[in-house]
């Protein structure tokens, strides 16, 4: 009877903390998330953009654009997107470029890494704001290899 009893406990014991163990887990995956959402929030409004996310193909939902930047045309910049769309970017009037400091359209070159942040307009994306570099991962990178 007393053994019956123990194991009746102990097996009570046990779903009670496997319970615990599963709220707390959900508990962290929501907390989680919503820090998530609020760094991506304080990130794109400091910058000028919108925080739907990523859309997959190199741009930012309804507010961006990254890529590498394939050439420099006066003030029209050709970026390829990591999926290998091209598009070109055009600062806005009164629009920034940043470079860890605050930039100017001819510090950007073929090669470098830019996030913009603004709206498509037509076949041009009209940016508000340039991001060159930095935490995005970019910065130059290494040109392609000539043939000999």
């Amino acid at each position: 009877m007393i053994l019956r009893e123990r194991i009746v406990w102990t097996i009570a014991l046990l779903v009670v903390a496997g319970l615990g163990f599963y709220s707390g887990q959900a508990i962290g995956v929501r907390a989680g998330e919503q820090y998530r959402a609020q760094a991506a929030q304080e990130f794109f409004s400091q910058r000028g953009g919108q925080t739907t996310g990523q859309d997959g193909q190199g741009g930012f939902r309804g507010g961006g654009v990254a890529g590498t930047v394939s050439a420099v045309s006066g003030d029209t910049i050709t970026v390829t997107t990591r999926n290998g769309q091209t598009m070109k970017v055009r600062l806005a009037a009164g629009g920034t470029i940043r470079k860890q400091v605050d930039g100017q359209l001819s510090d950007i070159t073929p090669g470098e890494q830019i996030v913009a942040i603004g709206t498509q307009n037509g076949d041009t994306f009209q940016a508000t704001n340039i991001q060159i570099g930095g935490q995005f991962g970019g910065g130059r990178t290494a040109p392609p290899a000539s043939s000999p």
